[in-house]
């Protein structure tokens, strides 16, 4: 289709906010309409892990009804996935759909993956930054990390806490490695929406999710994750240091430290224990949604999406319109150094273990 100009879409929004359901009525009537082959990129930063479906409301086949999805399942949680590996793979499969005269469709709550693809970060120096700020300031100089951090970002060095080494680095690699001069523009065109919700529409969503999620049997999953990977013997052992992403996720990690606190492996956790678990999800949880919230006026051209009508003539007129100049790209940013971690994306047509509907 040499005719249709390149275009990017984005649906960022908050946990529970009802994003799955948007994008994939969007991207039906991309295709059905339009006569345009749509594909979604996920940009959650626990999705891309295999094995953890449920906790994490993985979108399932029957969700996405059709609609290829794209960067979930790409890695296992033994280690943290780097934020220029996930770039690297997502813009391969960008281009891909670009090439085939399709659209690709950004979705997620995880600002940075959002941000980074639509700004077009050079994620080669922010890896090569990451690296540099680990050598000169070791997990033992955090101090001294976050007292930089707060001079070259102080609005950024607000959010963080002075003793999360990692989202130090990661802080940092971003001041020091992101030039927006010398970024990458993936396309000549975006349309950015945000999907949202009332704060308090929102709580009672997560505390609903949580329940379905339990209806749904996260007790095996947490235990099935336990098994695979040893993860309390390890989190005992090191803590927060547990390179583990199971015990960095929320609707995963309080299961493993109420363990702890109770002295109890998690099988026999139950009771009173369970409740303690669901209280710290649904607070946790509501309370990173509020951090999601505050980032959606951070994306450039950002529009809320106030029903699919109003996000699909966004999108055509965004078709129909003049052509406006693309920015030069740095082929070096598109073939990050960051290694390959595991299969290829699922599919619409090769669904992995989820288990029955969620909604997000």
């Amino acid at each position: 289709m040499p005719d249709v100009p390149r275009l990017l879409v984005a649906l960022y929004g908050p946990t529970s906010a009802g994003k799955t359901a948007v994008s994939v009525d969007l991207c039906l009537r991309i295709r059905d309409e339009l006569g345009l082959p749509p594909m979604v990129v996920s940009a959650d930063s626990r999705q891309v892990y295999r094995y953890m479906d449920i906790g994490t409301s993985k979108t399932t086949p029957e969700e996405m009804r059709g609609i290829p999805h794209t960067m979930i399942d790409v890695a296992e949680p033994v280690r943290k996935l780097e934020l220029e590996t996930f770039v690297a793979e997502a813009r391969r499969e960008m281009e891909a759909s670009w090439a085939a005269g399709g659209v690709p469709v950004i979705v997620g709550g995880t600002s940075v993956y959002v941000r980074s693809l639509l700004e077009g970060w050079e994620v080669d120096a922010i890896a090569e930054a990451r690296n540099a700020i680990r050598r000169d300031f070791p997990r033992s100089m955090a101090e001294d990390a976050y007292a930089v951090l707060t001079r070259l970002d102080p609005k950024g060095a607000g959010k963080i806490h002075e003793n999360n080494y990692d989202a130090i680095v990661n802080a940092l690699a971003r001041a020091m490695g992101n030039d927006p001069e010398r970024a990458v523009t993936a396309a000549t065109r975006q349309v950015v929406f945000s999907v949202d919700r009332p704060a308090a529409d929102i709580d009672q969503r997560v505390a609903a999710t949580y329940d379905r999620q339990v209806e749904l049997g996260l007790r095996d999953e947490v235990l099935g994750l336990d098994e695979r990977y040893d993860v309390l013997a390890q989190y005992r052992r090191l803590g927060q240091k547990s390179p583990n992403q199971v015990v960095h996720t929320h609707g995963y990690t309080e299961w493993f430290d109420v363990a702890l606190d109770r002295g109890k492996p998690v099988e026999n956790l139950t009771g009173a224990d369970l409740d303690e678990i669901r209280t710290r999800v649904v607070d946790r949880i509501q309370v990173h949604t509020r951090r999601q919230r505050a980032a959606i006026p951070k994306l450039t051209g950002v529009r809320p999406a106030r029903n699919v009508n109003d996000a699909f003539n966004a999108v055509r007129k965004a078709l129909e319109g003049p052509v406006e100049p693309s920015r030069p790209t740095r082929t070096k940013s598109g073939n990050s150094g960051g290694k390959r971690t595991g299969g290829r994306p699922a599919r619409s047509g090769q669904p992995t273990s989820r288990r029955g509907s969620r909604r997000r």
